[in-house]
């Protein structure tokens, strides 16, 4: 079992994206010995903020994961400055309710300036 990590997964903004994220992830927070509820919490936030990335920011695309013995930090970052907003979306919406999950099952989300881009993080418990 590891107790400190940090690894990086370079990213096309392609739908596929989403998935080999999500399977990355799963690997490393298994490495770690992660709860299952948390791995599982740790995937859905993932898919989000890659999925937000493909859609709305600009290549290149990195998804990074830093571990700690207490704290897993997922973060993604993208070249486009326009920072993601977690608004109400309509009921009927098909999107637009990315970030409002991300901060229903993350213990912190944030968002920061990175270069010309931006950083979007979120933490999950080990």
């Amino acid at each position: 079992m590891k107790n400190v990590v940090s690894e990086r997964l370079d990213l096309s903004s392609e739908p596929r994206s989403v998935r080999l994220a999500r399977r990355f992830l799963g690997r490393i927070l298994g490495e770690l010995d992660v709860a299952v509820e948390a791995v599982a919490v740790a995937e859905l936030a993932v898919s989000e903020l890659v999925t937000n990335a493909v859609v709305h920011g600009r290549p290149p695309i990195v998804m990074s994961v830093e571990g700690s013995p207490t704290t897993v930090t997922v973060s993604v970052t993208d070249a486009s400055p326009v920072r993601p907003r977690a608004d109400e979306s309509e009921l009927d919406a098909t999107g637009g309710r990315g970030l409002a999950i991300v901060a229903a099952v993350a213990g912190r989300w944030g968002c920061d300036a990175n270069g010309p881009g931006k950083r979007v993080w979120f933490t999950v418990g080990r």
